[in-house]
């Protein structure tokens, strides 16, 4: 096997290979690595390959700051191997041992691998607490409306269906302006005071507008981000940042014929691209009006929209705290149906003990001060 970093001109092979892997992320995309980078982070992207030149696996690496000048790197939802890549842990070991050497400047390597196969034995790994989701909800959008409205909790069939009765409006930038649109500011504030309500350090306004901006200023990107809105009586009620990913891109169109009113009268769709997941990243609701359901009714209108544009998944991206807490908002998210998925999660590879040692004391202290 051979470790090469890949370059510029490698980007559409990359993100091919991260849409075609049976664990892919819109983590592991290429832009999702320059969002990184415009933070001010670096990253670096590496491939390796069996002995006729195939790809046997990718990974992204961002470059993670720590006090004294000191780093780590982090794989998010990373390595990536290829299907056909029966050895696993084979292939993982030769990446870690080649990372190692090229990695000098970090205390330790951190990987979030999906794929509960990898058996860290073997690999000198010490788990880690998660970063990203150890447990998700994962909806298949290649079933009918019916089929997806039959596998729903009645109390969430019910609850679409009070939304509607009362009136509430979904919208949902396809395309997002520089100002943003209507109720954007909003939107990002909802974000942040639901946060606080519910005691989750989340990023902040600034992190949530960059995110936004960045990725509507990159209209070719294999990353669509959009911002749906619920509205009762001009009042936003509930809002939502979802991510698109699928190395394909996908235009809008008209909506197909044979459509339910209830979706073919919300907007323009996108038409089928053949895959993709459509992430629902971050999202926020008001404390006001919590009677007419509005978050029901937003969460089917972009599944179905998703449906619409030919993705084929829709991730409620997280149904546990990184500390492995079950929040009240899965109890909401359960009712959809779908199927629950469990991640491998975090483990770090040392490559400086005695500083690892250090920072995992400093580590602790800081969360047995914070309570």
């Amino acid at each position: 096997m051979q470790l090469i970093e890949l370059l510029e001109n490698d980007k559409q092979q990359y993100n091919q290979f991260v849409a075609n892997s049976p664990t892919g992320s819109f983590l592991q995309s290429w832009e999702w690595g320059e969002w990184q980078s415009a933070l001010g982070r670096q990253v670096k992207r590496v491939k390796w390959e069996g002995e006729s030149g195939e790809w046997l696996g990718a990974c992204q690496l961002i470059q993670v700051p720590l006090p004294l000048g000191k780093c780590y790197w982090y794989a998010p939802f990373g390595p990536l191997w290829a299907e056909s890549d029966k050895l696993q842990v084979t292939s993982c070991k030769f990446l870690l041992e080649a990372l190692e050497g090229k990695l000098s400047d970090a205390i330790f390597l951190r990987i979030e691998p999906k794929n509960l196969a990898l058996d860290p034995k073997p690999l000198a790994l010490i788990k880690s607490k998660n970063i990203q989701p150890g447990k998700t909800l994962v909806i298949d959008l290649s079933k009918t409306e019916e089929q997806l409205l039959a596998e729903m909790h009645p109390k969430t069939r019910y609850n679409i269906k009070l939304a509607q009765k009362h009136g509430v409006e979904v919208q949902k930038d396809l395309a997002i302006t520089p100002a943003h649109g209507l109720y954007f500011k909003e939107v990002v504030e909802q974000i942040t005071q639901t946060e606080k309500r519910q005691g989750f350090v989340g990023h902040g306004q600034m992190y949530y507008q960059g995110l936004i901006d960045f990725f509507a200023l990159k209209p070719q990107s294999e990353i669509k981000v959009s911002v749906y809105k619920a509205l009762y009586q001009k009042q936003l009620l509930a809002s939502a940042v979802m991510v698109d990913f699928s190395a394909k891109g996908y235009e809008l169109a008209r909506p197909k014929v044979g459509l339910s009113p209830t979706i073919a009268e919300h907007h323009d769709l996108g038409s089928a691209s053949g895959g993709g997941t459509r992430t629902y990243l971050f999202g926020g609701s008001a404390e006001a009006n919590k009677n007419v359901m509005a978050p029901y009714l937003l969460h089917f209108i972009a599944m179905t929209d998703a449906k619409a544009a030919g993705i084929k998944f829709y991730d409620f991206w997280g149904l546990q705290t990184s500390g492995g807490k079950v929040p009240g908002f899965a109890r909401f998210k359960l009712g959809f149906g779908g199927e629950e998925k469990i991640f491998a999660g975090a483990w770090d590879l040392v490559i400086k003990p005695a500083q690892y040692r250090l920072y995992q004391t400093l580590h602790f202290c800081r969360r047995l001060f914070r309570g």
